[in-house]
């Protein structure tokens, strides 16, 4: 009997562990008449060769009991292996007991299953994990683009979700409500150092949103915090460039880092 095997990435459905080949045979002819790709080792030692070579099962269905390295045994070298690479575990067995089940469990195993074994309930069984190694893989994989990001990255991904947040709120509820254009000026002189980017009176109390004339009184209230400076433009002695403070830029980053990691918790 062949066993269908994807070469690509060696990336394979259910990995059989068996020391009775004969018994391996069954599991594997259960789960390919099903569809799924499977391959088969004798032992342990040998599954683990396997995925030393590159194989990446998303399913183990394991022996419990193997001479040399055991099924439990085994199942704690899997779970050695990185999230995105560790399989869901099943295990099978013909005289399991209790302190067998709980050991299981501990190690994270998705089912247990008698033998003889029911090739509908074992199908049943792998495709229920395939669904949870789904669930697991992709829900760790946006905590893993943003561990991949640059500290600059990351900033900005916050600065514009709290643009977004801004958005959404103004949808809903009237502008007046959260008229003051003191935060709003801070995330602006955030964006322009993240930029590398200048900013004038003219172009925060802009953006700010406010009126001109309350936008500089709260440009006085964040000076006089020392969150901000105002400096003359060597180059144009008509403009005069806004930035934030030694203290007001750390109060930010503070602020981002905090809602960073709340964020993903």
């Amino acid at each position: 009997m062949a066993e269908k095997e994807i070469q690509v990435g060696k990336v394979i459905d259910v990995l059989v562990v068996d020391d009775d080949r004969d018994a391996a045979a069954e599991l594997t002819e259960f789960l390919s008449k099903a569809g799924l790709a499977c391959r088969s080792a004798g032992d342990g030692w040998g599954a683990l060769k396997l995925i030393a070579e590159g194989y990446r099962p998303g399913v183990v269905v394991s022996d419990l009991r193997m001479p040399e390295l055991d099924g439990l045994q085994f199942a704690e070298h899997l779970n050695r292996l990185v999230d995105q690479d560790r399989p869901e575990i099943i295990f099978v067995s013909g005289n399991a007991g209790y302190d067998d089940a709980v050991e299981a469990i501990r190690l994270g195993a998705r089912d247990m299953l008698t033998k003889p074994i029911d090739g509908m309930r074992l199908v049943r069984a792998v495709k229920s994990a395939q669904l949870v190694r789904q669930l697991r893989v992709g829900a760790a994989a946006p905590a893993r683009a943003a561990a991949e990001k640059s500290p600059a990255e990351r900033k900005r991904a916050t600065l514009d979700d709290l643009r977004a947040v801004r958005k959404v709120r103004s949808r809903y509820f009237p502008s007046e409500l959260f008229s003051d254009p003191c935060w709003e000026m801070l995330l602006d002189l955030y964006d322009g150092q993240l930029a590398g980017q200048e900013v004038t009176v003219t172009s925060l109390g802009a953006a700010s949103g406010a009126p001109l004339t309350t936008a500089l009184r709260r440009m006085d209230t964040l000076q006089k915090y020392g969150l901000i400076d105002r400096l003359e433009d060597a180059q144009d002695k008509r403009r005069t460039i806004v930035r934030l403070s030694k203290s007001g830029l750390e109060a930010v980053e503070h602020f981002f880092d905090t809602y960073s990691r709340r964020q993903s918790e």
